[in-house]
């Protein structure tokens, strides 16, 4: 079985994004990380509105937590990596890491606890559906960044 891969897109960091100094506010991060949460189900064939509709659940944030460690500027292409370092039974945790386009160069790391509720926002069980469905990014950090690694040198 091959080795697992994060979850990869990319996104650019626009003019509302950027301060008076011309790098990224830290609130623009958060932007960041819906990008890569919605192009990852997207990806999966089951944007968030289709997983809202047939699993009759939300998966609100419960903690955000991001390390800032190199600025991004107007313009820069960022690589954004996520995927799914727990699935308990009813959070999942969402770990995304951004990197210049090198995929070497790491801009932050966040990570989500994401809760399962359901329509009345009452804490439910994640449907067994849905732990399949996202499987395929289910690894450690060590492994995604190791994969990222890869890929950056050419090594597929």
């Amino acid at each position: 079985m091959p080795a697992k891969k994060p979850f990869v897109t990319t996104e650019h960091v626009r003019w509302e994004d950027i301060d008076l100094a011309g790098i990224a506010r830290y609130g623009s991060y958060t932007r960041f990380l819906d990008v890569a949460e919605t192009d990852l189900y997207r990806s999966l064939g089951k944007p968030l509105s289709v997983l809202h509709a047939e699993y009759k659940v939300w998966l609100p944030r419960k903690i955000m937590h991001i390390d800032y460690f190199s600025p991004a500027r107007l313009d820069d292409e960022i690589t954004i990596a996520a995927y799914f370092s727990n699935i308990g039974r009813t959070s999942v945790t969402m770990n995304i890491d951004l990197f210049r386009d090198d995929r070497t160069t790491m801009i932050g790391a966040a990570y989500l606890v994401l809760v399962c509720v359901d329509i009345a926002l009452k804490k439910t069980a994640l449907p067994p559906e849905f732990k399949l469905l996202v499987d395929r990014y289910v690894m450690s950090t060590e492994e995604a960044r190791s994969a990222l690694q890869d890929l950056a040198g050419g090594r597929s």
